[in-house]
């Protein structure tokens, strides 16, 4: 196995802020440029229609229920944690997943792409209130799961263009460890994306 130091990573915390600050920006950023720049629905024929589907179809609370939780947790979750098992110069790829999500659901919101529900009926207050409690929330905690487990790197890259190099195998699986505050993060955070797929389901259903 070819090793390689295992550099020790900031405080799980300041992650955390520089993750939601980075995702924020770009969500507002994109936003604007959806709003002003692009028309109505302009994301509803991409892949979130195909998502949506797949998350709508059943027609009890429970189901459409455990539908939503195979795409936020056994999809999304999962994602976060399999990215940052994989580094490249020092950059964890689990970084690109709030990078993608924030331009996304900026655009998304700003063209009022939602698949499931037209929100432009709701106010100001009302759709604000939905927004945090639904993606908000399910945000927050992707961003601590990403943010707790970024030192599970066990394969490092030293170029983003040359990915046939030899890898560097810093360690196994079973050497892994979290520290508290990574452990009480990732518990959290999956604890928030429940409580989003559960309103997420609640809104679809009328309740």
């Amino acid at each position: 196995m070819n090793t390689a130091q295992i550099q020790p990573q900031e405080n799980v915390f300041k992650r955390i802020l520089w993750l939601y600050g980075l995702y924020t920006l770009l969500s507002n950023v994109f936003f604007l440029a959806g709003y002003y720049l692009l028309p109505e629905g302009f994301m509803r024929g991409t892949y979130l229609g195909a998502i949506a589907e797949f998350v709508a179809q059943p027609e009890t609370f429970w189901a459409e229920f455990g539908r939503t939780l195979v795409t936020n947790v056994g999809i999304v979750t999962v994602l976060c944690v399999v990215l940052n098992l994989m580094t490249v110069r020092g950059f964890s790829l689990g970084y690109f997943l709030p990078i993608s999500l924030g331009i996304v659901s900026g655009l998304v919101l700003g063209t009022n792409s939602f698949i499931v529900d037209d929100l432009s009926h709701y106010g100001v207050r009302e759709g604000m209130a939905l927004g945090l409690t639904i993606g908000g929330v399910e945000m927050m905690g992707y961003i601590l799961v990403i943010a707790a487990t970024v030192n599970f790197e066990i394969y490092r890259y030293e170029s983003w263009w040359r990915w046939n190099q030899k890898t560097i195998w810093v360690r196994r699986l079973n050497e892994i460890r979290l520290s508290r505050s990574e452990m009480l993060c990732l518990v959290v955070g999956i604890f928030l994306v429940l409580i989003g797929a559960y309103r997420e389901t609640a809104m679809a259903m009328n309740l």
